[in-house]
């Protein structure tokens, strides 16, 4: 026999073999031993030449087992191995071979059978970022939806993407940032409707669990029965020496017992394959040409199964458009699949369901809550929406310093994820560590957000990216290059990372406004210019900027200086007026006249949110608006005669009147929820008041009539009687920009007061000053501070 090759069965041995040796198929070293194993008293370098019959490309036949070798050279490279190469030769069949009746749906679960067991080891389990144990696929998966149409590659512009989404509005939709109108289609109905499919999607967005749950639905017959899953993780594929799906296949199949080469082609000459081909954006740069060339001829002369491929979607560089792929897109979760993922997650990471399913229900329901919308807005992807699980397990609550809980969630997207997967991708801004990553995206953060800008054409930010490049040690100044390199880290953070995204074709957010509002205030916070805090409070009053102060309240090793400047930026609001002074010191001249135990402070915010112009009290469920603790303190005060007294001013509040009668009695009803003793002049009076109008159940004609002949002077009395038992429903007649002023003096201190409990560290001097002086005229702020020497 002058020329061997090796059997199926051999290939993977060698395979196996060299895999342990762990060189690289075009190491020199391999044909150096083969030529000392033929030729021992000869000295043989990696330069050449070789023994007889030996070169790298009979190494590689050997390796691919495809055609035959010179026989000397086939035991050589077996020695090298430490192979028997009787144990690997190919031996001819036998003269009358009995062939085998291939019966293909016999065949299909025979296959299906003896390969059941590898599939659901290796794939119904998944492994959890920051959780020691794996999680049953089925056990936490939820079905994704999917986009039919990719949104980066759509046309359109920046003033439609802006439409419906206004930071300064008081109703402001932040999820509107990545808003998709299109229709959603649950994921198994996608593959069912595309025999190839190409699944799309941003990072930890759930694209392999997604090729995890099909493989083993198919496997335990719930989809797709007549076929065989094959999983492929393309990472692995990429690593092994000789790039043949065909072969990978086969050998997954002899690993679980299924014998020849031919039973494999003849199941995917039949169609009987699902091929999930997980993670093409895994594959390293110097492999992808090779391995996406690979896909393309497999699925070229096996057209007739069923293709899945997942890919991000900033690395889809390759669409198959030739193999007639359909792309999709793997949406946000909604707000029921939030819930779901959620109940699945606790009771799955719980020590019995009744525990986990309770731990869930609170999750949902602090998730809803207004002051948690940043949260809400991260956990709409399976990554992090796994973290703010996590954390909320900790305390069955979410953080007050929601700083922290960001900053890990950056550190997942830029570090985390791929590093405990093992992948390692093609770093093609290896002088951009982790800690510039971080400064480079807060570089951009800050300019974008200072300018208002949420979405940003591609050349507006590659310039950014570009002014920060020049900027580093050792900085190129040719400016062409700098723009090369500018859309090379562009791309690469958002193909890496996904914190950048192409929202439309050319035009560029950040993945979250959530994210952007953290690095804008860790480039402040950062910033070692005097006047950065300074600058950042001369914000407060603009609605956008409220989550960056907030947050870099609770980013700053010691908070004193910040709140305090917060503080003087907000007394300095309406310290000019005098009217609006007058009107503070009616606010704590009216808190210091109630006997109630507690906080002065919070006593003039009620008062204060009396104001009409404010409208936080029209209607007569006043533990709406209330501070929770001080209305069930006032609520268990009630006796008999206040709850009358009550009801009847509410009465007169709510009567069919158009005038101003509502303001001073709703004013009256809540000053008689704080100070229930009522007075019985005071009661009497009321109720000869109410006794002068007609019956507003009667005719509504004469009603009217009526009012419009007295309700002036009937108005004036009520006022006036408030005024003279309680101090209260005094008319102001502020203007419509004093109005304005008060509203935003109002919001900025409850901005004051949030900043103050969000976790921050604060010294006990600086919050006690502050919060004596909340809501105070600045004549009696100055006098608490004369008696801390501190200056106003």
């Amino acid at each position: 026999m002058t020329t061997l090759k090796a059997s199926e069965e051999g290939l993977v041995k060698i395979r196996q073999a060299r895999r342990e040796r762990g060189s690289t198929i075009e190491d020199p070293k391999w044909l150096v031993e083969a030529s000392q194993t033929l030729e021992p008293d000869r000295t043989w370098t990696e330069a050449g030449p070789y023994a007889d019959g030996l070169s790298l490309p009979t190494w590689r036949r050997f390796l691919r087992g495809q055609e035959p070798i010179k026989a000397n050279a086939f035991k050589a490279f077996c020695t090298v191995l430490q192979l028997n190469w009787e144990e690997i030769v190919d031996r001819p069949p036998p003269e009358n071979p009995q062939p085998r009746n291939l019966d293909i749906d016999s065949l299909v679960q025979e296959i299906r059978q003896k390969c059941h067991t590898k599939i659901q080891q290796l794939y119904s389990k998944m492994q959890l970022l920051d959780i020691a144990q794996p999680v049953d696929v089925s056990n936490l998966y939820v079905e994704v939806n999917i986009l039919e149409e990719i949104t980066s590659w759509q046309p359109g512009e920046i003033r439609d993407l802006l439409r419906d989404f206004n930071p300064d509005a008081d109703n402001f939709n932040r999820l509107g940032l990545g808003k998709v109108c299109q229709k959603r289609v649950p994921g198994l109905d996608a593959v069912k409707s595309h025999s190839k499919l190409m699944v799309l999607g941003k990072p930890g967005s759930g694209k392999t669990t997604f090729l995890k749950h099909i493989a083993i639905q198919c496997d335990r017959a719930k989809f797709e029965a007549n076929k065989i899953p094959i999983f492929i993780p393309l990472k692995t594929f990429a690593e092994i020496p000789n790039l043949d799906l065909l072969e990978y296949i086969s050998d997954e199949f002899a690993s679980c017992g299924v014998e020849g080469r031919s039973q494999t082609e003849f199941i995917l000459s039949q169609g009987r394959g699902l091929i999930l081909l997980d993670g093409l954006d895994e594959v390293p740069e110097s492999d992808s040409d090779a391995v996406v060339r690979q896909i393309r001829q497999f699925v070229q002369k096996y057209y007739n199964n069923q293709f899945i491929i997942t890919c991000r979607i900033a690395a889809a560089k390759y669409r198959f458009h030739d193999e007639a792929f359909t792309c999709v897109e793997v949406a946000d979760f909604t707000c029921d699949q939030t819930a779901a993922f959620a109940s699945n997650w606790f009771v799955a990471f719980s020590q019995n369901m009744e525990a986990g399913k309770a731990l869930a229900s609170q999750f949902v329901e602090k998730l809803k809550l207004q002051k948690n919308q940043q949260i809400r807005e991260l956990a709409v992807t399976p990554i992090l929406l796994n973290l703010t699980c996590l954390v909320f397990q900790a305390k069955a609550d979410f953080p007050s310093n929601r700083a922290k809980l960001y900053e890990e969630g950056m550190e997942i997207m830029l570090r985390k994820w791929d590093e405990t997967r093992g992948i390692q991708r093609d770093e093609v801004y290896r002088d951009l560590n982790f800690s510039r990553k971080q400064h480079l995206l807060a570089f951009v953060a800050a300019i974008t957000f200072e300018h208002g800008d949420y979405f940003f054409e591609k050349n507006t930010v590659q310039q950014l990216i570009a002014d920060y490049l020049a900027n580093l040690p050792d900085a190129t100044t040719d400016r062409v290059q700098l723009e090369m390199d500018s859309e090379v880290v562009l791309k690469a953070i958002e193909a890496q990372h996904g914190l950048l995204v192409e929202r439309a074709r050319g035009i560029y957010s950040f993945s979250h406004l959530t994210f952007q509002e953290y690095l804008t205030a860790t480039e402040i916070v950062h910033n070692s210019a005097p006047q950065a805090l300074g600058k950042l409070v001369s914000h407060l009053t603009e609605k956008r900027w409220r989550e960056v102060l907030l947050l870099a309240v609770g980013m700053l090793q010691k908070a004193d200086d910040l709140l305090l400047l917060i503080k003087q930026q907000v007394d300095g609001l309406i310290a000019k007026d005098e009217q609006l002074q007058q009107f503070l010191l009616w606010v704590n001249q009216k808190s210091l006249s109630v006997d109630f135990p507690y906080k002065p402070a919070a006593v003039r915010f009620f008062y204060f949110s009396l104001l009409p112009c404010l409208k936080l009290a029209l209607n007569r469920h006043p533990e709406r608006f209330l501070d929770p603790a001080l209305y069930l303190a006032v609520k268990h005060t009630f006796d008999p005669a206040v709850e009358f007294t009550l009801d009847l001013v509410l009465d007169l509040a709510i009567l069919p009147v158009l005038d101003g009668a509502i303001d001073p009695a709703l004013s009256l009803a809540h000053d008689i929820l704080l100070v229930p003793l009522v007075e019985p002049e005071l009661m009497q009076a009321l109720q000869k008041l109410k006794k002068q109008l007609p019956h507003p159940d009667g005719d509504k004609e004469i009603f009217r009539e009526w009012w419009q002949a007295n309700g002036q002077v009937w108005t004036r009395e009520l006022r006036q009687i408030i005024i003279s038992y309680r101090n209260i429903g005094h008319d102001w007649q502020f203007s419509k920009q004093q109005k304005s002023l008060l509203r935003k003096y109002y919001d900025a201190n409850k901005l004051l007061v949030y900043c103050l409990n969000s976790g921050c560290n604060v010294s006990p001097a600086v919050r006690q000053e502050i919060e004596e002086t909340l809501l105070l005229p600045i004549a009696n702020i100055q006098k608490t501070r004369d008696k801390c020497d501190r200056p106003l």
